[in-house]
């Protein structure tokens, strides 16, 4: 399991739809519906497959621990990004244009970085825009969707102004001594939580500035089991994600708060009931290490955390974003109801009144 990252204070730290033919030789994962009307889908099910993307191509930030090209779910997907890790934290010595993830068996401070960190970026990504390709791909809720890549957290801590350019840039803001982005996101995918009790006044005017530009953050509420949100999730017009099972129950390691705008299947604990979502993982796009020592890509279902939830709604909003361009975050707000289902609730937050993501029909795609 890979824990969202986690960051506090002034220096952040690390912690950590498609038509489907006959060359598809897999069904979509649980998550995302059944292809047949007829299906039994599992409660939390956010009902996309089969849904085309619309003619507007839509491009998604994944700021993360980087990601590992070459794998055929994510092939043709991914942008030229950037890494935005600065010294002394970068084991590369400084800022650059490469996003690949740290190698593996990198060390920070005499610790070795978890291999999970490594595939973290990847994982996220296949999420939103995987294609599906070959008998292990992966299916993501938008495979038209491109994938910006950026890079902001490995082996080594990271610093609020990091997170800071990391988002401007991704959003087409200047950021002095980095080239311009050429592809600004549309949405902003955050899929670490853990920072301030309350959201800081530099992150809080960044977000909204983002909103005036009608750029969408969804951020993770983070792996920290019933407690209050954190930064970023916590700010002002943040899309905050928490993560639910297949039975529609919140996650016992989601954060609990009345705040959190949206959940989304995230994976779990193996339910007692046989069905086709009893495993309740998420399918990823990953790499896994042979017997030569060499990564080769896979398809594994072992996503489980807010931070692989928070991609399902990123890919959401971008697939409604392919039909409806000009759809705001306040105007997605708004409709909200179109765009979700009552979650059972929860003893342990009376006050809340949790909401799970769902495509309720198709004419919600435009209208």
């Amino acid at each position: 399991m890979v824990t969202d990252r986690r960051f506090r204070g002034q220096l952040l730290w690390a912690s950590l739809l498609l038509v489907l033919g006959a060359a598809h030789a897999q069904e979509t994962p649980w998550h995302l519906g059944s292809l047949h009307a007829s299906g039994h889908n599992a409660p939390s099910a956010i009902n996309t497959a089969g849904v085309k993307p619309g003619p507007f191509e839509v491009v998604v930030a994944v700021i993360d621990a980087g990601v590992l090209q070459g794998h055929p779910s994510l092939e043709g997907r991914l942008l030229p990004g950037y890494d935005f890790l600065s010294a002394p934290h970068n084991p590369r010595g400084a800022r650059s244009a490469n996003f690949a993830p740290d190698p593996r068996d990198t060390q920070c401070a005499g610790h070795t970085a978890s291999s999970a960190f490594r595939t973290h970026g990847t994982e996220i990504a296949s999420l939103i825009a995987g294609n599906g390709r070959e008998k292990s791909g992966v299916f993501g809720v938008n495979p038209s969707a491109k994938i910006l890549p950026v890079r902001l957290f490995g082996a080594c801590n990271m610093s609020r102004s990091d997170l800071l350019d990391a988002m401007a840039w991704s959003a087409g803001l200047p950021v002095a001594g980095i080239p311009a982005n050429p592809s600004p996101a549309q949405v902003i995918n955050l899929s670490f939580a853990g920072g301030g009790a309350v959201c800081g006044a530099d992150l809080q005017a960044l977000v909204h500035r983002l909103a005036q530009k009608k750029i969408f953050v969804v951020a993770a509420v983070g792996n920290i089991f019933g407690k209050k949100l954190a930064e970023p999730a916590n700010c002002e017009g943040v899309i905050s994600v928490g993560a639910i099972d297949p039975e529609n129950n919140i996650e016992s390691y989601s954060a609990l708060d009345a705040r959190t705008v949206i959940y989304a299947p995230g994976g779990g604990r193996r339910l007692s009931e046989d069905s086709n979502w009893q495993a309740n993982k998420l399918k990823v796009a990953s790499f896994a290490v042979d017997s030569n020592g060499e990564e080769n890509p896979v398809g594994l279902e072992r996503g489980v955390g807010t931070s692989y939830a928070a991609p399902l709604v990123s890919g959401f909003i971008s697939l409604l974003l392919s039909h409806r361009p000009h759809l705001s975050p306040t105007e997605f707000l708004s409709r909200l109801p179109q765009y979700s289902r009552a979650v059972n609730p929860s003893a342990k937050c009376p006050e809340c009144n949790p909401r799970g993501l769902v495509l309720t029909n198709l004419a919600a795609l435009v209208r």
